[in-house]
């Protein structure tokens, strides 16, 4: 009976051993494995190609604009009508805009000379001025909706039926400018660029003054035209035309942070190094290089698992 547990645990013994052995093998063919196939991926990493390009540097721009306006009246009460239609719309001097139907006969109202005319009011009439907007650093007004009369409606003598804006003038705009988002001075320039849309070219606009704010400018500007649709709204939106940026575009993820540095990895024959590269993010994930790189420079595309040292590319 000693012989036989003696036995059993000798072979229990040999097994667990066995069993040991096997795993320890196991486990380190798995990390020569895995260290073999870093290796592999080290030395064949994924490359990116720099891609020369143009991209517009545009950023927003709120604004205020200013006009001289004419409020028109009716000449006596009754139900108006609008022949042109409540605009904003074109007339020249002595054009039909309104005509209201009384009981003594129809009165006509007539524009004063060429210039819009618009059935409507936002309330900011006899107010809104350079003289009340320019001054100071408090942010812009915000102007009311415009409200349309309507065609027969009923309105009494001297009440206000719309506004007249004679053209020609220059139509001027009031806005802030962040300037860190500049790289040049708008008052020694003498002009700025807008766009009314990123797909729109730039127009230019005449710096007339600049208030230096410190971090921002307020600048008071005339722009190249005065249509009828800038009536509708005295607030507006456009884009800030800052530069023309040219470089090179690589993904986002080829540029990493080392040393609180912007770098890549440069791939040279068989051979990456880290360079140093400036330039911005922009959209889809890729990052614009003003500095640094050139046209058709290989990097490694993921620049947080890369390092300088042997790289295979074929």
């Amino acid at each position: 009976m000693e012989c036989y547990d003696k036995n059993m645990k000798g072979k229990t013994a040999t097994n667990v051993l066995y069993y040991f052995l096997t795993a320890c093998i196991v486990v380190g063919a798995v990390l020569v494995y895995k260290a073999w196939w870093d290796r592999y991926f080290r030395l064949r990493p994924e490359l990116a190609v720099a891609e020369p390009v143009v991209i517009p540097i545009d950023v927003p721009l709120e604004g205020v604009l200013i006009w001289e306006e004419i409020t028109v009246t009716s000449p006596v009460e009754g139900n108006i009508s609008f022949p042109l239609g409540r605009g904003p719309v074109y007339c020249a001097r002595g054009d039909l805009i309104a005509e209201v139907t009384a009981t003594e006969g129809r009165r006509p109202v007539k524009a004063p000379s060429p210039g819009y005319f618009v059935a409507a009011l936002d309330g900011s009439e006899g107010e809104w001025s350079y003289g009340s907007i320019w001054p100071g650093s408090s942010r812009l007004p915000e102007p009311g909706p415009l409200r349309f009369l309507e065609d027969g409606q009923k309105v009494s003598s001297g009440e206000f039926i719309g506004k007249f804006i004679p053209q020609p003038q220059s139509l001027r705009c009031v806005a802030y400018l962040e300037r860190s988002a500049l790289d040049w001075n708008p008052s020694k320039r003498g002009h700025i660029e807008l766009k009314r849309s990123a797909s729109d070219l730039p127009f230019r606009a005449e710096v007339r003054a600049v208030n230096d704010l410190g971090p921002t400018l307020k600048v008071y500007l005339t722009l190249p035209f005065f249509s009828a649709k800038e009536i509708v709204s005295r607030k507006v939106s456009y884009l800030l035309h800052v530069k023309d940026a040219r470089g090179v575009l690589i993904p986002e993820s080829a540029v990493t942070l080392r040393e609180r540095k912007k770098v890549v990895f440069l791939v040279t024959g068989d051979r990456s190094v880290a360079v140093e590269v400036t330039g911005v993010p922009v959209s889809g994930r890729r990052f614009l290089v003003e500095k640094g790189l050139a046209p058709g420079d290989l990097v490694i595309a993921s620049g947080s698992d890369a390092f300088e040292g042997e790289v295979m590319i074929w």
